[in-house]
């Protein structure tokens, strides 16, 4: 029986889905509002009032003016200190299992003997209703059996507990180690890329929508010496800005979201150890400057002339491209009144991939498992 609560959530949803086509957000309005607030920090002042002038905000689609603003209201209401158990679940959260999620996870496990030990699975998490937390939970546990069998699984304990589990995230202890779900997907993540790519020590990455930074410090945990860029719109910017300066204290990192002279930018860039730049500015970028560009989880939040626009910029800048995409979905929010809702799929070409580009591998990744992992050569 589904509660009464639950009901009306659902009901919530569909007439805030229906509002939005009719009376579409925008967050420069919303920003407008709120960015006098002494309890906005600065360094968000000063990334947002940079992006919302600039060609970046133009890019951002329906569906991320709406998520913008949701997490926007969470960093006045709750801070950053909460961002664990507020906006994280905004980027890579999930809460509930279905099916075509697990059945990957389910089926490289589910023959083996392998609960052992101490296992927290009915801890109830901060901020997560019963359900979720065990869901979440459960997950943790199913996704630490599956990454037990790659050898990522022995990075595990280099992963810093002060920001994966720094901002009131959700764990678990197994065997008293603290895991999460950033810890794991992230090393999942880290295993396809190690597998198709060659990290040296002077490697320069770029990863378009990192998100919390959640890869970005995994690779930087293991690579020491790699040059790393992140570009990526506000909040989202805001929030690896201050997760990695944590992370990294020794490392020179540098918000460069207010240059546009070319020669300037890739100075800067050459001269940082992790910098900070806005999608717009990656036109500003030389031809192969970049060993490998990232993109997790993020191309299928945009619509397809955004998609087309970061593609045509990273057959430019780039000697290699790693993404992963739900296999097949649609744009939240982007139907309007006589136009149906975006359709993103990879094999029905949804995504336009360029002629030169070279396929490495094409793989469903361990979880969710509709999603798909691509690796390509760049040619010229």
């Amino acid at each position: 029986m589904i509660s009464e609560k639950m009901i009306i959530q659902k009901i919530k949803k569909k007439f805030l889905r229906q509002y939005h086509k009719l009376f579409p957000v925008k967050l420069d309005k919303f920003w407008d509002k709120i960015k006098h607030l002494p309890s906005i920090d600065q360094d968000l002042k000063f990334i947002t009032d940079t992006f919302i002038p600039s060609k970046s905000y133009s890019l951002i689609s329906r569906y991320w003016h709406i998520l913008g603003i949701r997490n926007y209201k969470s960093l006045v209401h709750d801070g950053f200190k909460k961002y664990g158990s507020s906006i994280a679940r905004n980027y890579y959260g999930f809460y509930d299992l279905f099916d075509d999620w697990v059945e990957g996870a389910m089926n490289k496990v589910q023959n083996d003997n392998l609960i052992k030990g101490d296992i927290e699975l009915f801890k109830k998490q901060n901020n997560f209703t019963f359900r979720e937390s065990i869901f979440y939970n459960y997950l943790c546990v199913l996704l630490y059996y599956n990454l037990k069998k790659t050898d990522s699984f022995n990075f595990l304990p280099q992963l810093q507990d002060k920001t994966y589990i720094g901002f009131d995230d959700p764990y678990i202890k197994i065997n008293d180690v603290n895991i999460t779900l950033d810890k794991l997907v992230s090393l999942f993540d880290y295993d396809k890329i190690k597998s198709n790519f060659e990290i040296k020590k002077s490697n320069k990455i770029l990863e378009i929508g990192a998100g919390a930074g959640r890869v970005s410090e995994v690779l930087m945990t293991l690579h020491k010496d790699i040059n790393y860029v992140v570009c990526d719109i506000p909040p989202a910017l805001y929030i690896s800005y201050k997760r990695l300066k944590l992370a990294f204290p020794e490392k020179k990192i540098k918000l460069i979201i207010d240059i546009d002279d070319p020669i300037m930018l890739e100075k800067e860039i050459n001269s940082n150890d992790i910098s900070f730049i806005f999608p717009h500015q990656l036109e500003k970028i030389k031809k192969k400057f970049f060993n490998l560009t990232l993109a997790l989880d993020c191309l299928h939040e945009m619509d397809k002339k955004t998609i087309s626009y970061y593609f045509d910029i990273i057959n430019n800048i780039t000697e290699n491209f790693y993404f992963t995409i739900w296999a097949s979905t649609y744009l939240p929010y982007s139907k309007k009144i006589l136009k149906k809702l975006v359709r993103l799929s990879y094999e029905s070409g949804d995504y336009n991939i360029p002629k030169n580009w070279s396929l490495i591998s094409k793989e469903k990744v361990i979880f969710p498992s509709n999603f798909l992992s691509l690796a390509y050569k760049i040619t010229d």
